[in-house]
């Protein structure tokens, strides 16, 4: 039987620099979804492709911060 952690406890505990570098991956692959000019379709494919890192990214955060 496992028992949830404590959300202060997790906080407390939080591997800080996987949080960080999560956040800089999110704001790096969202820079390209918003930045990158589409000239062609090599182009499209790396903004949806980054798109879709934004999203897995953003559900794994949100994994990590309820310390699942």
């Amino acid at each position: 039987w496992k028992e949830k952690m404590n959300i202060s406890e997790f906080e407390r505990r939080k591997p800080h620099k996987t949080h960080k570098t999560l956040n800089n991956l999110i704001k790096k692959y969202q820079k390209i979804v918003m930045d990158m000019p589409i000239t062609d379709d090599e182009d499209a494919i790396k903004v949806e492709m980054a798109a879709d890192f934004v999203k897995e990214l953003t559900n794994l955060q949100k994994f990590f911060e309820k310390g699942e």
